[in-house]
């Protein structure tokens, strides 16, 4: 009787799935390169703040030893100094930028990465500008990349910056103020207005978007500007210029310096700038790149190397006033 029951007893057919179904390979969720990324990077996140401490010590083991061989201890302006010096600056004459951060879901990792990068360059341009600005970081969403690209950064809440999360430069400020720069603008930008606010587009899309924050911030109905390049300067290739370098050449032509001096010193020397020379006339001398995609990727390579052949500049935080730019982005 066992043995009928057993005979009669029926198994339930079993449940296919991408693991068990013939001829079918499950798939793996991320490649072996992607693997090897996240376990570098969790392995450089542990070793971070080590290597911090050994360069604190470094650091304070030569300003010993060139205090006893009486050498000077500082090559630039003491921290305190420098908060003394936007404490003073600050007033209303002084220069207003805003970077607009509102392009968040236009941009692939890698390129929010070299975004936050150049926040961090124009953060360090400004804090040791001889006349300091205003500076507004404005429209960073708390739940987007930017906001997290910021927070690998220690201390990052406490810079000498004003931050403006999930409100735009439209709802900070009057928008009767506001001049946006962008490159196709008809309007030229001869003189820095005092109680104005310039925004910069803080977007590295490689020219996908092309004209996007100039359509955008007509849109909104704010005045445009463009930088007088062509005006002052004649250059071999287009004028391509990186967030930062427009904040550069902003904050130089604020201190005082003239365009033309301000541009020459600020755009990379491989675009071959060259004061612009008049004949009764003025010659436009801005020619077009091929490529314009090709021709930022260049100008940012170069401007990689630039920065890792100038003179190491501290990145001031709040653990640490001598950590470089790359240790603060954690490449």
């Amino acid at each position: 009787m066992d043995t009928e029951e057993k005979e009669l007893e029926v198994v339930p057919p079993a449940v296919l799935s991408l693991s068990n179904c013939p001829g079918t390979t499950p798939g793996t969720p991320q490649s072996k390169n992607q693997l090897k990324k996240q376990r570098k990077l969790a392995e450089f996140a542990e070793l971070r703040k080590l290597r911090r401490e050994r360069e604190r010590e470094k650091k304070k083991q030569k300003r010993r030893e060139a205090k006893e061989q009486g050498l000077p201890i500082r090559t630039g302006p003491s921290r305190k100094e420098l908060k003394k010096r936007q404490a003073v600056d600050g007033g209303q004459s002084a220069l207003s930028v805003a970077i607009d951060l509102e392009y968040d879901d236009l941009m692939q990792e890698r390129d929010i990465a070299k975004c936050v990068k150049q926040c961090l360059r124009i953060y360090t341009i400004n804090r040791r500008s001889a006349q300091p600005g205003k500076l507004h970081f404005t429209g960073i969403r708390r739940n987007g990349h930017i906001h997290e690209s910021f927070r690998k950064n220690d201390g990052w809440e406490n810079w000498h910056v004003e931050y403006h999360f999930d409100r735009g430069h439209t709802d900070v400020f009057d928008t009767s103020q506001l001049v946006y720069l962008t490159c196709e603008s008809d309007q030229v930008l001869d003189k820095l207005q005092p109680g104005c606010t310039y925004v910069i587009g803080g977007l590295v899309d490689h020219n996908h978007f092309k004209g996007l924050c100039h359509s955008r911030a007509t849109e909104a109905g704010l005045a445009t500007a463009r930088l007088p390049l062509s005006e002052h300067v004649d250059m071999k290739t287009r004028a391509v210029l990186s967030t930062y370098h427009v904040f550069e050449l902003l904050t130089k032509v604020a201190a005082g310096q003239d365009w033309t001096s301000a541009i020459l010193d600020t755009i990379p020397m491989r675009k071959g700038a060259k004061a612009k020379v008049t004949n009764g006339k003025e010659t436009q001398g801005q020619l077009l790149v091929q490529d314009e995609d090709l021709e930022q990727d260049d100008d940012e390579e170069h401007d990689e190397k630039k920065q890792e052949a100038e003179v190491k500049e501290p990145i001031p935080t709040v653990s640490s006033e001598t950590e470089t730019e790359n240790q603060l982005l954690g490449s």
